[in-house]
């Protein structure tokens, strides 16, 4: 297994989830640009095993780090949406 920094998979599910919600621009480019805002916000978890994977998943879903990824992501999805960085119509 390759060397996985296991919070971009974390970050997408979230913003996946609260993307749902959310009456915004979803185009790839925007969803890029909310993944990179969240993920520069949050430290990086980083793994080199399945194992280390599983942990660190289950790490990640502690109560602190659920709600600063879930306030990164917020974040993201909110400055985003406000100011998308693609040309508008």
């Amino acid at each position: 297994m390759a060397l996985v920094n296991v919070m971009e998979s974390i970050v997408n599910e979230k913003l996946n989830a609260q993307l749902k919600d959310e009456d915004c621009c979803k185009c790839d480019r925007c969803l890029e640009d909310m993944r990179a805002m969240a993920l520069n916000q949050l430290p990086a978890k980083y793994v080199s095993t399945h194992n280390g994977e599983l942990f660190s998943k289950l790490n990640s879903l502690m109560r602190q780090n659920s709600i600063d990824i879930n306030v990164a992501v917020s974040y993201a999805i909110k400055i985003v949406s406000e100011r998308p960085s693609h040309d508008k119509e």
